[in-house]
């Protein structure tokens, strides 16, 4: 055997034990075996580099920047208000709607794009329905994924089986040849995840990395059990009262902080103010007091203490009175924050003692450190001004640009046209969406550069050369011609299944484009093999070879990991069932269907 063959198959190896451990991050492990392939030979400078510019890579920067773009123009927040709509509240239900819409939008354009699109959406349902993002985002990133096998141009494998044939002078497949088998394979992988995501998925939040100091604050104080966001229905008894007739301060003892009116797209403070359906309410006090304001009142909870921390327009800071403040022996009601600064003081904390009510009256002094609410245009004016220490650093808050939500979605639907129609590559027709975007003043560029997560980056960009290595080497054609080769003269079902193990460990390893295109001419030789059609063998290459759910190698795994807060033990316990599936149910349609 070839040593060089063999170099690659000892560094293949190592680099699937270090990922499945974790016993390094994964993007080191990637790029530590680039770095190994090119320092035995085994792989040349250029291919090395190719990961860095490959198309894939260049597509996800496109989208990464996109996405924030959607967001930052409140598209996101738009399609998550549908969704909601439709779907209600509840976990299950919003599951089975986003991955049902993603699923299908990914058989008619990249997989990639449909979850691109939802990753910002299913974060604000998150933190709005109080529901872990790590039991959503890999649900819908699956469905993605299962979603291109509907048509033969869902997933790129399909796109160059077609081409493969054609090539031959082989009659290509129509475009729904395989679409009974993606109905299938969507149904049961909605289905998995309805009824074992419980028992698959990690159940914590996902560690946030945007989490502001200021919701790290409301921990610190304990006040993650006082403060929390409702939303009015249209049948609640608060719809046309006024804060004084709701007798929320009177007999609840609770302290409205502020308004949220979605049409009108602003927060109002509680003065002069009459309740509305839909209208957000961010209240605070006793966890038994507000529980009991919003049963009598049939409000609905949105999110609660730190995660009210999080809003782009709204947030929390705490200063300190310094010795040579003006405001020394006045009262909180005499410096008037709320009317002057619209900032609501929420807790004072003076002489060892917390005050959280009737604070209004309290008489300011040295070294009182206070806890504020306000729009963060307003709080800016805290870290100005020498009457405050500000403790709570203020983090420069991405700008939203409501008024550019058109051109942000023109920009995302040209870019998907311009692949779709024009036959121009993934990674030209995003980057332009992009620059779109950029140049469209739907973002800055500096949110542009923080919008692209390089731990994704650069982890496919060292997986990427492994494929090629293995493919230079001959590593992948070995390995090919002795199984394909040693499941003649077995029964044909199981032909097909060895077939699709196969296609799926390939797709794994290398990608799904370079499993198809390695795989589909040794297949085509084996024509008769267990009595089965060629076409048949080749279509179960082609659909299993977008079974990449084990690993996070595939670009829209890796792309979710991150903000899901996913480790790789993640991905084996909840793909690997999902990878036997759907096998499984390919092999049974292509045998008993298309045979």
């Amino acid at each position: 055997m070839d040593p060089q063959l063999l170099i690659v198959l000892g560094i293949l190896a190592v680099t699937v034990v270090l990922i499945v451990t974790e016993w390094l991050r994964i993007d080191i492990v990637a790029i530590l075996a680039m770095l190994a392939l090119v320092w035995t030979g085994s792989l040349s400078p250029e291919d090395a580099r190719s990961g860095f510019s490959s198309n894939a890579v260049l597509a996800i920067i496109g989208v990464m920047i996109m996405g924030r773009g959607l967001f930052a123009s409140g598209v996101t927040d738009k399609i998550a208000d549908f969704i909601l709509r439709v779907a209600g509240s509840g976990r299950r239900r919003i599951l089975s709607t986003v991955s049902v819409t993603v699923g299908v939008m990914s058989g008619f354009m990249q997989n990639i794009g449909a979850a691109a699109l939802f990753l910002p959406v299913l974060t604000g349902i998150s933190k709005r329905e109080n529901i872990p993002i790590s039991g959503l985002l890999m649900p819908m990133g699956f469905a993605a994924l299962i979603g291109g096998t509907l048509t033969m141009i869902g997933t790129s494998s399909l796109i160059v089986l077609n081409d493969l044939l054609a090539s031959r002078g082989i009659e290509a497949f129509s475009f729904f040849s395989v679409t009974p088998i993606g109905i299938v394979l969507l149904i049961v992988g909605v289905a998995y995840f309805l009824l074992f995501s419980s028992s698959l998925l990690p159940t914590g939040q996902a560690t946030d990395p945007e989490m502001t100091a200021g919701a790290k604050m409301l921990n610190v104080w304990g006040l993650s059990d006082s403060i929390y966001t409702f939303r009015i229905p249209e049948e609640s008894l608060l719809v046309g009262k006024s804060v004084e007739e709701s007798q929320m301060g009177a007999a609840y003892n609770v302290n409205l902080l502020r308004a949220y009116d979605k049409d009108a797209d602003e927060y109002k403070i509680w003065d002069d103010l009459q309740f509305e359906t839909d209208q957000q309410l961010l209240v605070q006090g006793q966890k038994e007091d507000i529980g009991e304001f919003a049963h009598d009142n049939d409000l609905r909870l949105l999110e609660k203490g730190e995660k009210s921390a999080q809003d782009a327009e709204v947030g929390y800071l705490e200063v300190v009175i310094p010795a040579r403040s003006s405001l020394v022996g006045k009262t909180i009601r005499d410096v008037a924050l709320r009317d002057m600064y619209d900032a609501q003081v929420i807790l004072v904390f003076s002489e060892s003692q917390v005050i959280d009510k009737d604070v209004a009256d309290h008489l300011i002094r040295a070294g009182d450190t206070i806890v504020l609410q306000g729009p963060w245009e307003s709080l800016q004016f805290f870290e100005e001004s020498e009457d405050f220490i500000t403790v709570t650093p203020l983090k420069k808050r991405e700008e939203r640009r409501p008024e550019k939500a058109i051109f942000a979605v023109s920009s995302f639907a040209a870019a998907l046209g311009a692949v779709l129609l024009l036959d121009l590559p993934i990674s030209i027709g995003f980057l332009t969406g992009a620059v779109a975007m950029v140049l469209g003043g739907v973002l800055s560029i500096e949110d542009a550069y923080r919008a692209v997560e390089w731990k994704v980056i650069f982890l496919i960009s060292g997986l990427i050369p492994i494929g090629l290595a293995m493919e230079s080497s001959g590593a992948a054609a070995f390995i090919a011609e002795t199984l394909v080769q040693s499941i003649e003269g077995i029964h044909p079902f199981v032909i097909l299944l060895s077939l699709g193990v196969l296609t799926t460990l390939f797709s794994l390893m290398m990608s799904n484009v370079a499993a198809t295109v390695l795989l589909v001419p040794l297949v085509l030789e084996l024509t008769g093999i267990g009595g089965l059609p060629a076409k048949v063998l080749v279509l179960q290459v082609g659909i299993c070879a977008a079974n990449s759910f084990i690993i996070p190698t595939h670009h829209v795994n890796a792309l979710l990991m991150t903000p899901g807060g996913y480790r790789v033990a993640d991905y084996l316990r909840a793909g690997s069932v999902l990878s036997v599936l759907f096998v499984l149910v390919t092999t049974a349609m292509l045998y008993f269907f298309y045979v």
